[in-house]
């Protein structure tokens, strides 16, 4: 975690992934919804409203995000103006509590709850699980989002990130999906874009079930650690449960050097859903049927 002295937010690699425009008081803010932060149905997509309210928080309490859970409410669609406002629910000398609501026209889109914190001299410090040993992003496959046809740079928020999926190491539990993923931008990511990257778990809950697809997102969730300098970062998704056509599932994000940085869970309406073999549907695994 930063000092309180170390930078500002939102950051210019925030900035550059969702251009927002601060209020003066700095707890108050909006953005277009482009092509690039939305669904390939012009619909908001999750990890831009997950992003946006980690964002939020840290532009209102000028503190690293430690955790936070977006539920999405409505959707807005490309070309409204998002809205959001910060509420402080408890504002301590290290640790603040927040609200956050975002609106398009008169509907909530989302609602997020979560804090931020200055770091705790001496507090208690250290990582706990390891890494999975993976190939190299330069040896995964890329994954190609839509049909053969569509330029992949044009689909939605497709155009920001790239994902390279990594052959499964011996003992992989089954569900589980590994993902490479960066901006394509080449930035260094923070917690923001992590959580713009890493809204990706309902696709490992459509593998769990032996499908292709995946769904759009209720809710997102993420605890975050430090974030060390890395272009890529490791998602390793695990799709939990299904129940009546909703499932859960969740995600730890590691850096390219081995750091867990976030761990979160999420939960999806199971919506687009494939046999392995449609071989089209594979190949729109990330695209048409990404939430």
């Amino acid at each position: 975690m930063s000092t309180p002295t170390d930078r500002t937010f939102p950051s210019r690699a925030d900035l550059a992934l969702i251009p927002v425009e601060l209020d003066e008081d700095g707890s108050s803010g909006s953005f277009v919804l482009t092509s690039g932060l939305a669904r390939h149905d012009g619909a908001m997509y999750g990890g831009t409203g997950a992003a946006a309210a980690v964002m939020a928080m840290e532009a209102a309490t000028q503190r690293d995000a430690l955790w936070v859970v977006t539920q999405f409410v409505a959707q807005a669609q490309t070309g409204e103006r998002v809205r959001w406002v910060v509420e402080p629910m408890a504002l301590g000398g290290r640790i603040a509590q927040l609200r956050v609501t975002g609106t398009a026209g008169d509907r909530i889109v989302f609602c997020a709850l979560g804090a931020t914190a200055h770091p705790r001299p001496g507090g208690l410090h250290g990582q706990y699980r390891t890494m999975p040993v993976v190939s190299p992003p330069d040896d995964s496959s890329r994954v190609r989002p839509g049909p053969p046809q569509v330029d992949p740079s044009q689909i939605g928020f497709h155009r920001k990130v790239e994902f390279r999926e990594v052959a499964q190491p011996a003992g992989t539990a089954s569900g589980s999906v590994l993902l490479w993923a960066r901006l394509t931008s080449g930035a260094l990511v923070t917690r923001a874009t992590v959580a713009f990257l890493a809204d990706m778990i309902p696709l490992a809950v459509a593998r769990a079930a032996g499908r292709m697809g995946a769904g759009f997102s209720l809710d997102n969730s993420l605890r975050f650690a430090d974030v060390p300098p890395s272009e890529w970062v490791l998602l390793e998704l695990t799709g939990q449960v299904a129940v009546h056509g909703y499932g859960h599932g969740d995600v730890t994000v590691w850096s390219d050097d081995g750091s867990l940085i976030a761990t979160g869970s999420q939960t999806a309406s199971m919506t687009f859903l494939f046999d392995p073999d449609e071989v089209e549907a594979r190949r729109t695994l990330l695209g048409d049927a990404a939430t």
